[in-house]
């Protein structure tokens, strides 16, 4: 599926001309401070804000994690937090428009969700973005949800869809020409250093992949932290999964 990538350059990766860079609205951020693996603070969210706003963003999407069992949150309780975060950032003075959203993890309890009208979309295609396991196997509930969100007037937007080992082999891609053809919206994280550039490892060739098709409908930072590469830890510090 992806010998031809190896080829470009006589085998060489991409160059860092070819870099997803993050676009005005920047469409998955943990910025909500002490509800997920993403901002820990009040000041913390102010710095991640800062540092989007310097790389360009205009709008920035907050995402933090729907995941039961882990990050169960609720509607009701992520937006007083939601709220006072928009305070601080208008008492900071920091110049970039928020929304909020979510990260919604597939798994048994979605379609349940999704039936009951309780996803957090946002723009105006009214997203509603979502993750799914990483490994060799399709999640089994992936085109019910997929089709009850789009049946309800939802867009469904595929979370750092290069993430996902199941897209990568010839399954993968008769799969994502499927979810592409259905409605899906695929979104991919911003290269950062080496990592998720076109070209270069099995995610950069996926995402590359994805570039000669114009599949990469929206870029997202994932920032977790207001670092270089913004994850959620640091040395000494537990990595998420």
């Amino acid at each position: 599926m992806f010998g031809f990538f190896r080829k470009l350059a006589g085998g060489r990766s991409a160059p860092p001309r070819d870099a997803i860079v993050l676009r005005e609205r920047d469409c998955h951020c943990h910025v909500v401070p002490g509800v997920d693996d993403g901002s820990r603070s009040m000041p913390e969210s102010l710095e991640m804000l800062r540092l989007l706003a310097k790389a360009g963003a205009k709008t920035v999407i907050a995402t933090p994690h729907i995941f039961p069992g882990r990050f169960p949150n609720e509607p009701e309780a992520l937006r007083p937090v939601y709220e006072a975060l928009l305070r601080a950032r208008d008492e900071a003075g920091i110049e970039v428009a928020l929304e909020l959203g979510a990260e919604h993890y597939l798994d048994d309890s979605l379609l349940t969700r999704v039936e009951a009208n309780r996803v957090m979309p946002f723009g105006p295609e009214r997203y509603v973005l979502f993750e799914t396991t990483t490994g060799e196997h399709a999640p089994p509930q992936l085109m019910d949800v997929v089709f009850a969100l789009l049946a309800r007037g939802y867009t469904p937007l595929m979370a750092h869809v290069e993430r996902y080992h199941y897209l990568r082999d010839e399954q993968g891609e008769e799969l994502c020409e499927d979810l592409q053809a259905a409605g899906v919206r695929f979104q991919v994280n911003r290269t950062v250093g080496k990592a998720n550039l076109p070209g270069r490892g099995p995610r950069g060739e996926f995402i590359a992949w994805l570039l000669e098709r114009g599949w990469v409908d929206e870029v997202g930072s994932d920032l977790h932290r207001p670092t270089p590469d913004g994850r959620p830890y640091a040395v000494g510090e537990p990595r998420a999964a």
